[in-house]
């Protein structure tokens, strides 16, 4: 049985763009960790070959301390074979990690834009093909294994390579279906997509995305790891069994509330933390919410305390979509500088455009806001 490790997108070295910027760091540090959790799992599972189908790194030029901890967490794996096939964010171009870097033997990376084989006669019992190709540019704008029908053997064949898949053209490597269908590959491990559908089968192939290790932003949700394939072939006949594994330290969730009729914050607070709770979300979550709904005009979302929300979370942004319940008749009538602010708004907010309406409203609720002496500079 041939054991196999789909990976991708793991981008080392990544910033990570939060408001809190001591989190931001210690994201960086947990990424390294969940690429260590990775080698780890690799070693206890005695998987034969990982297949890292592009974005190791966040760049062609990752810092020399990256370098040397992907390096040293390769070579403490002797029996497994690593086989990386470069992306678009950590290309191979002449000058980049891949050109300079004399990793450990048991360490592969495909350089060309054209396909190529690695070949192996015994791995775990099987003659092993492994074919993939490189970005050498942030730009690869077509498939090199478009048109490629590798005749049926019992070699089990395996691609690596990064790419978008259902794409008729593109700069990231466009991919057919129907490439993947017609190409006679046992096994197509696909990089580029963060999200991970699940490995599917087409024709005689086994195909799709690992997704990302750790997700690095709010468009990075659920949870990421990688497969785990366990694999044989006899009388050319290919099984696979792909099993996804949870390696990832933490879990982005985007959500909004409705917090129409809440009067108080603790009313506010409650609907959250109900959402919060609803969810499942814990201390692995970084969470951004939009608060939506009508509220009293007395009450001051900026002064709610974040504190009193992240309690249960490891991160909160809150990105305040709510509008004022403002009993306007009556602020028209204000003889002070609310009622001229009203005033002068109030073509706006009667606007047909919805735009004009929104942001009329927004500008309102800022501004009486800040009349009240209150704090509106962390307003969304």
């Amino acid at each position: 049985m041939l054991k196999i490790i789909h990976t991708a997108d793991i981008h080392l070295d990544s910033p990570f763009r939060m408001e809190d910027l001591q989190k931001a760091q210690a994201r960086k540090i947990e990424l390294r960790a969940a690429f260590s959790s990775l080698m780890f799992w690799a070693k206890t599972e005695q998987a034969d070959i990982m297949l890292i189908a592009g974005d190791l790194f966040d760049s062609p030029h990752p810092t020399p301390d990256a370098v040397e901890f992907v390096a040293s967490q390769f070579a403490a794996n002797p029996n497994c074979r690593f086989i990386i096939s470069p992306g678009n964010h950590d290309f191979a171009a002449s000058d980049s990690v891949y050109a300079k870097t004399a990793f450990p033997e048991n360490v592969s990376v495909f350089t060309s834009p054209t396909l190529s084989c690695l070949h192996f006669d015994n791995i775990a019992g099987h003659a092993v093909d492994v074919y993939g190709y490189a970005f050498t540019s942030p730009i690869l704008d077509h498939n090199p294994f478009a048109g490629v029908s590798i005749p049926k053997s019992d070699t089990i064949t395996l691609l690596c390579g990064h790419g978008t898949l259902g794409a008729d053209n593109g700069k990231d490597c466009p991919i057919k279906t129907e490439d993947i269908a017609n190409s006679g590959f046992d096994y197509v491990a696909l990089g580029h997509i963060h999200n991970n559908p699940g490995i599917q089968k087409i024709e005689n192939t086994y195909y799709g995305y690992a997704g990302s290790l750790e997700p690095r932003a709010f468009n990075d949700r659920g949870e990421r790891g990688a497969f785990l394939a366990e694999c044989d072939k006899q009388d050319g006949a290919f099984t696979c069994r792909p099993a996804f594994f949870r390696l990832c330290k933490r879990i982005y969730a985007v959500e909004s509330v409705n917090l129409t009729g809440a009067s108080t914050k603790e009313e506010v607070l409650g609907k959250i933390n109900a959402l919060i709770k609803q969810k499942g979300f814990g201390k692995d979550t970084l969470l951004r919410l939009t608060l939506e709904g009508s509220l009293a005009g007395h009450l001051d979302i900026s002064s709610v305390g974040i504190e009193s929300i992240t309690l249960g979370l490891y991160y909160c942004e809150l990105r305040d979509h709510t509008s004022p319940d403002y009993d306007l008749d009556a602020l028209r009538n204000d003889p002070t500088i609310k009622g001229e602010l009203v005033r002068t708004l109030t073509p706006l907010l009667e606007s047909e455009d919805e735009n004009h309406r929104i942001l009329a409203a927004r500008a309102l609720k800022y501004a009486l806001s800040a009349l009240a002496g209150n704090d509106i500079s962390d307003f969304n």
